[in-house]
C-alpha cells in the first residue's frame, strides 16, 4: 500500500553554517535543485543537519531531555525538563524540548528525504557508480531512521515514503513500523559506504545501518512492546490494533542475532587502555581510557557525530572552572549506581548517610584525597571518570588553565558546599542541585577561559551507537531469549566490558533474573550520559507504579548548606524536584491540534 505524508507538515526551511548544515537557498525549483551536482549534494547533505538531527546528537545538553529527564539527573533550571519530569506533557503541551516538536520536525525530515529520492535520478552530473548508489542508499537508511526516532518516542506511527499529498493517514501497527523500517535498512546497505575517510566521519555505514537495525529490533522485543497487555484498547478507528497483543519471544532472538552480526564484522573494537612503555596498567590508566571513548575518533564508534563541546562544558563544569556553575546536576542514585573497585554492588544509598565517614589520607591508587566523603571512595573508574563529586581534584584535565585556577599552582580542588569554590552561595541564577555534575563528554583538553568566564570550544564524537552498547544489546538479547542457556555465550561478551573498564570479571552461576538486573546496571553506568536512559525505563516497562523508577525520589546533597569538605549539613540526602509519572507518559503525545485536523490520527492512550 502506498503512504502519503501528512498534510499537517510545513514546507521545509533551510539554514546552516557549515557543510552538513548547507542548503540551495538561492533555488527556486526542484528542478534547478536537482539539475546541479553541487547543490544536490546540499540538498543531500542537509538531511544529517542539526536542522533535523535529535537534540542529542548535536550537542546542546541546555535542551536535552533525552539526557535529563530521567533519574540520573536533577535539572530544575530549564522549564522542559520538568514539564517531563513532573506529569504535564499533554496534547496541549506536548513539547518536551524548548523548542523542537519531535512529530512534527522528524515529518519534516522524512520529506526532505522523499524529495531527495523522487529526484536525484535527475542529476546527471553525479557519477552512476560512485555517487548515485549510495547517495540514494544513505537517503533511504536516514528515512528509516526518522522513522524510527517518531516510533521510539511516539509508538506507531503513519509510514510515510512519498511526498504526494493524498490522504489524511492513520497509524501503521508498530510491528508494520519496525517490519517497514528494517526492511528499508536493509535495502539500503549493500550500497552504503565500507568506511569512512576522516573528513566524513560523521556519516554513517553500512555497520551503522546494521548496528541500528539491531537497536531497533531490541526495542521491538522489549516489554513496552512486545504483547503488552496495557495497549489493548489502542486501536485505529477502523479497529485495527496497534500494539499486538501476543508476546513473541523469537523478537528476542531477532535482535540477538542483528546484534551479533554487528560483532561478527570483525571491524569494531573495544577501546582498551594502554599502558606507556610496557608499564602495567595503572587505575588512572582506565579512568583516561574511558573518558576517550566519547571524546576521541575510536575504532569502538560506529556511528557519531561531530559535536561542539561548548554548552555541555560551560554547564557540566563546576563554577571553579569559570562555568555556568555546574547547572547540570547528577542524581546520587546514578552516581551510586557505579560499582566499587573490586566489582561489587556499592551499599544501599541511604546506608552512607546512616554513619557518615570521610576519608582520613589521600587515596593515591584512586586519585582521591583527604576528607573525601566515603562513598566516593574505592569506586570504578568510570565513575572517577563521569562525574564531577566534592572534594574532587582532577588531575587529569591537561591545560594549565585548569590545572591553576587560582594562581597556586595547586590543582584546583572542586567545593560543591555552599560556601565552596563550586556552590550555591557563589550565584543567584545557575547553580548546581545536587552536589555532582557531569563529567563524561569533557575532553581531557578542555579549558575555560579566565578573563571571559567562558570555556573554549572543542569538537567530541558524540556516540550515535557504539560497540559496547552492541554488546550489551545481545546480551540482554539473548538472556531474555533463552535465560541461563545463553550466559556461557553472553558472559564473555559482558565481562569484556567490565575488563575494559577496570573492574572484575563475573564468574559464577546466574539466573535468567539475576542477569537481567546484571545487565541492566552495567548498561545504566556504561552508557551513561550517552541519551539511553531516558528510553531505556520505558521500554522495560519500569519507569510506572509507586516504585517505578520515573516515581521514586531522587537525590542529592543539601547545596544550600555547608562550609567545608567534612561538614554533615551538606551531606545529607536531599529530594530533588518532584516526579509524576503515570501510564501515559511512556509515549509522547501528539497536538491536539493534529488529531483534531487528521481525524484518522488516534492519540497516544490515556491521554
Amino acid at each position: 500500500m502506498r503512504k502519503y505524508i501528512l498534510m499537517l507538515l510545513v514546507p521545509v526551511l533551510f539554514a546552516g553554517c557549515n557543510f552538513l548544515d548547507q542548503d540551495p537557498e538561492e533555488l527556486n525549483t526542484l528542478e534547478k535543485v536537482f539539475s546541479s551536482r553541487n547543490d544536490t549534494r546540499k540538498w543531500f547533505a542537509r538531511m544529517y543537519s542539526s536542522d533535523y538531527f535529535p537534540l542529542e546528537l548535536w550537542g546542546s545538553a541546555y535542551y536535552n531531555h533525552y539526557m535529563f529527564g530521567t533519574d540520573d539527573a536533577n535539572n530544575a533550571l530549564d522549564w522542559h525538563i520538568p514539564h517531563v519530569l513532573n506529569g504535564s506533557v499533554s496534547p496541549e503541551t506536548p513539547v518536551t524540548s524548548t523548542d523542537k516538536y519531535y512529530f512534527q520536525l522528524f515529518y519534516q525530515a522524512i520529506r526532505h528525504c522523499n524529495i531527495f529520492l523522487e529526484n536525484v535520478d535527475n542529476c546527471k552530473e553525479l557519477d552512476p557508480v560512485t555517487e548515485l548508489p549510495r547517495m540514494k542508499a544513505e537517503a533511504r537508511f536516514m528515512r528509516a531512521i526518522y522513522h524510527f526516532w517518531i516510533l521510539r518516542e511516539y509508538g506507531p506511527i503513519p509510514i510515510v515514503d512519498k511526498t504526494f499529498i493524498s490522504e489524511k493517514l492513520s497509524r501503521s501497527s508498530y510491528d508494520e513500523c519496525v517490519d517497514w523500517i528494517c526492511g528499508e535498512i536493509d535495502a539500503a546497505i549493500p550500497s552504503m559506504l565500507e568506511e569512512r575517510v576522516e573528513d566524513d566521519y560523521g556519516f554513517p555505514t553500512k555497520g551503522a545501518a546494521m548496528a541500528m537495525k539491531a537497536r531497533i529490533l531490541l526495542y521491538a522485543a522489549s516489554p513496552l512492546f512486545n504483547g503488552n497487555t496495557v495497549y489493548a484498547n489502542w486501536k485505529n478507528h477502523d479497529g485495527k490494533q496497534l500494539i499486538s497483543q501476543t508476546y513473541d519471544n523469537e523478537k528476542w532472538k531477532k535482535a540477538a542475532d542483528a546484534a551479533k552480526a554487528v560483532i561478527d564484522l570483525g571491524k569494531y573494537e573495544l577501546l582498551e587502555p594502554k599502558a606507556e612503555d610496557g608499564k602495567p596498567l595503572t587505575f588512572e590508566d582506565y579512568v583516561k581510557n574511558y573518558q576517550k571513548i566519547t571524546t576521541t575518533w575510536n575504532k569502538e564508534l560506529i556511528w557519531a557525530r561531530p559535536q561542539a563541546t561548548y554548552w555541555w562544558t560551560m554547564q557540566c563544569l563546576p563554577a571553579c572552572f569559570h562555568s555556568w556553575n555546574a547547572r547540570d546536576a547528577v542524581s546520587l542514585n546514578l552516581a551510586n549506581d557505579y560499582f566499587m573497585a573490586d566489582g561489587s554492588e556499592a551499599r544501599p544509598l541511604k546506608e552512607w548517610f546512616d554513619n557518615k565517614q570521610w576519608s582520613s589520607e589521600d587515596d593515591v591508587e584512586h586519585g582521591t584525597i583527604k576528607n573525601t566523603f566515603w562513598m566516593f571512595v574505592g569506586r570504578e573508574p568510570r565513575f572517577y571518570a563521569s562525574t564531577h563529586f566534592p572534594n574532587q581534584r582532577l588531575d587529569r584535565y591537561t591545560h594549565p588553565d585548569m590545572r591553576n585556577q587560582d594562581g597556586s599552582g595547586v590543582m584546583t580542588t572542586i567545593e560543591f558546599w555552599n560556601k565552596g569554590n563550586a556552590g550555591k552561595s557563589r550565584s543567584t541564577g545557575d547553580h548546581n542541585s545536587t552536589g555532582l555534575s557531569p563529567q563524561k563528554n569533557i575532553p581531557l583538553s578542555a579549558y575555560s577561559d579566565k578573563g571571559k568566564g567562558e570555556c573554549i570550544s572543542s569538537q567530541i564524537p558524540f556516540p550515535v551507537i557504539r560497540l559496547g552498547e552492541i554488546y550489551l544489546d545481545y546480551c540482554e538479547a539473548m538472556n531474555e531469549y533463552a535465560g541461563a542457556a545463553s550466559h556461557s555465550t553472553i558472559l564473555p561478551y559482558l565481562n569484556e566490558i567490565r575488563k575494559r573498564a577496570g573492574i572484575p570479571e563475573y564468574k559464577g552461576t546466574y539466573t535468567k533474573e539475576q542477569m537481567r538486573h546484571m545487565l541492566m546496571k552495567e548498561r545504566r553506568v556504561e552508557l551513561a550520559w550517552e541519551c539511553h536512559r531516558y528510553f531505556d525505563v520505558r521500554r522495560w516497562f519500569i519507569a510506572h507504579g509507586d516504585n517505578g523508577v520515573l516515581n521514586t525520589p531522587v537525590y542529592g546533597f543539601n547545596v544550600a548548606e555547608g562550609e567545608n569538605a567534612t561538614d554533615p549539613k551538606f551531606f545529607t540526602m536531599t529530594e530533588g524536584m518532584p516526579r509524576i509519572f503515570r501510564m501515559e507518559h511512556y509515549l509522547a503525545p501528539i497536538k491536539a491540534s493534529e488529531v483534531a485536523y487528521n481525524t484518522n490520527l488516534v492519540q497516544a492512550p490515556f491521554y
